[in-house]
């Protein structure tokens, strides 16, 4: 006790206390001459036009309505900049001359090169492709690929960052190109499945031998793994490949070059990647079983399917007896299953319900042809008469109920094409007249199925078919039969070519293109002022429906 007491009372522990207590007070005040400071900088930026009208007179006050009308000027400005771009002819080359044109977002400059705007609401022809014959073309978010009648695939856009004037792969016959998850995938005649990065930096770090005639070389791409050499379509979502072979099988895989993907939501139709599961490994090739394979009698049959679509997270499949087939995300009802928890994502193929609540019960419905992206599906129907067709049948003696049924042994009837959609809808993708968050009930297009124009050999009004379809994300567009264009979906980039930003929540026409002064098509344009796809009998144009943009191509008959 003596020894604390003796310490306590030392003079130089009394300092050292003393000493502490006084750096602490002096850190305490600056830190409060800090926080003072800051939150008086920040008011006087935020008033700084009060104080300095304040101090220095009216002349230096900005009132609200001031500035207000410079804020709104300066956005004027860009704005009539825009305009005038977009109604200026870049190009000298008029509409008979093929190339590529294209509109929507340019954030990536997908669709020019120049300027500093982000989005282009109408066609704009690319220069660096003129004179080009295309077998195929893909617009992904950040680049485009494009395989020209050679065979040879050629990139452009900031995520490319390379020449777009050489080609990526060239020599190898490529037929038809995807892009998921910054991955560009290609279609050989032969059935093989290249793919590699759509960023040129890391294309150069693929070096792998191929050997050839003569000899061994080195090229940038890979080669996806099949079971068989004998792919004759893919379509691609987001972060997924979609394969159909030769036989009507389908496959899937995760896509991406060097990173894998976070999550499934049943895209891949395999129960074992759910949603609850690890997600296959990018690049790995798996076979949709349930898809290809079903049990009959206690038998095991394959089903042949003809075609095959895909959306941001789901998958569209059509079979030869014209039903369809969905599995994937199903929050918007893209599946054409009911909404509720147990349904948001389905990973297992399931077959797309109330397609025949638009059928009378003695008409026959099946689907012809199917498409989809972002959250939506479409398909179009023809339908026969159920009495009839068993009639002709029997006459034929055809046996149409057995394990061998299909629709081309049936005999021709009249029939009636209907054209439907579900899924997501809230920018108008839908394509009904009305915006809806979404929809699991397929829905009747009925501007598609409306569509009439007078024939003069019949001399009376006749429906017009569809011959073309292409969705992109959001947004879509058909092709008639007698080439008139219509679209219809969102339009934030201008990506519906009309030369505006509003939504369209119906199938609508568009303008024609911008074409030279010295172009005759000019002349008539005040008289029929909407776009007609060019066909001459040796080629033709094409609509092709990027992620956010839309292009015109040019293809041979």
């Amino acid at each position: 006790f003596r020894e604390g007491e003796q310490r306590s009372q030392d003079p130089g522990s009394s300092n050292e206390q003393t000493f502490e207590l006084t750096q602490r007070l002096k850190l305490l005040a600056a830190g409060v001459a800090a926080l003072v400071l800051t939150v008086g900088g920040l008011q006087a930026y935020q008033n700084w036009a009060f104080i300095k009208g304040k101090f220095f007179g009216e002349e230096g006050l900005e009132t609200f309505d001031e500035m207000y009308e410079r804020i709104k000027s300066r956005k004027q400005r860009k704005l009539d900049a825009l305009q005038t771009f977009a109604t200026t002819v870049t190009n000298p080359n008029d509409s008979s001359v093929p190339g590529v044109y294209i509109c929507g977002n340019n954030k990536y400059h997908l669709v020019v090169d120049e300027g500093s705007f982000d989005y282009i609401p109408v066609f704009k022809r690319l220069d660096v492709f003129d004179n080009v014959i295309v077998k195929d073309i893909a617009i992904g978010e950040k680049s485009g690929a494009l395989i020209d009648q050679h065979g040879d695939l050629y990139q452009w856009g900031a995520g490319f960052g390379g020449d777009s004037k050489k080609p990526v792969i060239k020599g190898k016959h490529l037929e038809k190109v995807q892009i998921s998850n910054d991955t560009v995938y290609t279609l050989t005649k032969h059935g093989e499945v290249f793919y590699l990065p759509e960023n040129i930096e890391l294309q150069k770090e693929i070096n792998v031998k191929e050997k050839g005639w003569l000899g061994s070389y080195t090229v940038n791409y890979l080669k996806l793994k099949t079971s068989k050499n004998n792919i004759k379509d893919m379509v691609a979502g987001f972060q997924h490949l979609v394969l159909l072979d030769k036989d009507g099988c389908v496959s899937t895989t995760a896509t991406g070059y060097n990173t894998k993907i976070s999550q499934s939501y049943g895209q891949f139709g395999l129960p074992e990647f759910s949603q609850f599961d690890e997600p296959p490994k990018i690049n790995e090739v798996h076979d949709v079983v349930l898809l290809n394979k079903y049990m009959k009698n206690g038998q095991v049959f394959q089903r042949e399917i003809t075609e095959i679509s895909a959306g941001d997270y789901f998958t569209l499949c059509l079979d030869k007896t014209g039903a369809v087939w969905a599995f994937g995300k199903n929050t918007h009802g893209a599946i054409g299953t009911m909404i509720n928890y147990d349904t948001e994502i389905i990973p297992y193929p399931t077959q797309v319900q109330f397609i025949a609540t638009h059928f009378k019960r003695n008409e026959f419905p099946r689907c012809t042809h199917i498409e989809a992206g972002g959250d939506t599906a479409y398909a179009s129907f023809s339908s026969s008469n159920i009495y009839e067709l068993f009639e002709k049948s029997l006459k034929s003696d055809r046996n149409v109920i057995d394990n061998s049924f299909t629709f081309d042994s049936l005999p021709e009837a009249e029939q009636n094409n209907l054209h439907l959609s579900w899924g997501h809808g809230l920018k108008g993708e839908l394509g009904l007249g009305y915006f809806v968050h979404g929809t699991y009930e397929p829905k009747k297009i009925k501007v598609l199925n409306d569509v009439k124009e007078f024939n003069e050999m019949t001399n009376k009004l006749e429906k017009i078919k569809v011959k073309a379809w292409t969705v992109g994300r959001n947004h879509s567009i058909v092709t008639l039969e007698n080439n008139d264009v219509y679209v219809w979906g969102d339009n934030e980039y201008g990506q519906l070519g009309n030369g505006k930003r509003i939504r369209a929540s119906a199938p609508s026409t568009i303008p024609l293109l911008l074409e030279p002064e010295n172009n005759t098509k000019m002349k008539f344009s005040k008289f029929n002022n909407r776009l007609q796809l060019l066909d001459n009998g040796k080629i033709h144009q094409e609509m092709v429906a990027g992620r956010d943009t839309t292009a015109i191509v040019y293809k041979k008959d």
